[in-house]
């Protein structure tokens, strides 16, 4: 067991405990309890080969084949096995035409300045697709009155207070899983990506050319399949079982982590705390923004490092 999660273990059942009081307050209904999630879609090549030794070790070019350019699955499942239409950020200047045929009313296409989801894409998405079809489907089950649990992890590019308070206005109740503990906790990590990432590695068939256009043609084969499989209602609530959150196996899950651990967790000195936590707290979003109003030059700073490190991986396609 991941000995960060495992150091985690005392967190996780104070964030568990706290998890159990609000859905009592709240009394959320298996419809409006939503993990949204995402995840590469990068296709892993064979590994298969043989270790050859150079009689000269003299400084010169190594020839390696070229890595497949990443794309980024964004979703949302909810307790009862429904799926959120997925999208998919692809970094392109324009959506490929290849790609064109695989647009459906259950998966969008994003055309992005990159393959990764940062906190542009992440916004777009929540405001543009999460949000609407959370109260979408509120009204559509005749619950409008019911108040809605999104449960997601803490990566920066969740780290804008703006978009909760909209949340905040529209009753869901937003917690975030404590940091290192995903693989644990989160029900797209604990079954539905696994699936997805099986189905697409054994069912992708390495094209011959190797322009970007027969790659894309060879995954957007794959893909919708791929997908079905994943997001079929058995795996997401099983999934949702596996994390023990919420659920009648919370107990289990906890005890397979060892009692304790000497394994020092890593701090996050240069941002807001929102890690584990209820961000939908009006106490919380007023110190996110004062936070982030004191330390707005370094917030910058640190947003165009990681735009740098951005443009430094695969170029954007034409």
């Amino acid at each position: 067991m991941n000995l960060l999660a495992e150091s985690r273990k005392n967190d996780l059942n104070l964030w568990n405990n706290e998890l159990h009081v609000l859905s009592d307050e709240n009394n959320y209904s298996k419809e409006l309890i939503f993990n949204v999630d995402n995840s590469s879609l990068r296709i892993p090549t064979s590994t298969r080969g043989v270790v050859a030794y150079p009689a000269d070790e003299r400084a010169g070019f190594k020839k390696t084949a070229e890595r497949m350019q990443n794309a980024t699955l964004v979703a949302g499942i909810a307790a009862d096995g429904f799926s959120l239409p997925s999208v998919v950020l692809w970094k392109s200047a324009n959506l490929p035409k290849e790609l064109e045929t695989q647009l459906t009313l259950s998966l969008d296409i994003w055309p992005n300045t990159n393959s990764w989801m940062d906190i542009t894409a992440f916004k777009k998405y929540v405001l543009t697709v999460l949000l609407p079809d959370i109260i979408d489907r509120r009204k559509r089950i005749l619950k409008e009155s019911h108040r809605f649990l999104l449960l997601l992890d803490s990566h920066s590019s969740r780290a804008d207070p703006t978009v909760w308070r909209q949340f905040k206005e529209a009753e869901i109740d937003v917690v975030t899983f404590v940091p290192h503990t995903t693989h644990i906790s989160q029900r797209l990590d604990r079954g539905v990506f696994a699936v997805l990432k099986s189905e697409l590695s054994n069912n992708y068939s390495s094209p011959s050319s190797t322009s970007s256009s027969s790659k894309r043609t060879a995954v957007a084969d794959v893909l919708p399949q791929a997908l079905h499989t994943a997001f079929i209602p058995s795996v997401i609530k099983k999934a949702f079982i596996n994390s023990g959150v919420l659920s009648n196996g919370s107990g289990s899950v906890l005890m397979k982590l060892p009692q304790s651990s000497h394994y020092s967790i890593p701090s996050y000195p240069h941002c807001f705390d929102f890690f584990g936590k209820e961000i939908t707290k009006e106490k919380l979003l007023d110190e996110w923004d004062e936070y982030n109003e004191k330390h707005k030059m370094k917030i910058e700073e640190i947003e165009e490092k990681e735009k740098e490190i951005e443009k430094e991986q695969l170029p954007l396609e034409k």
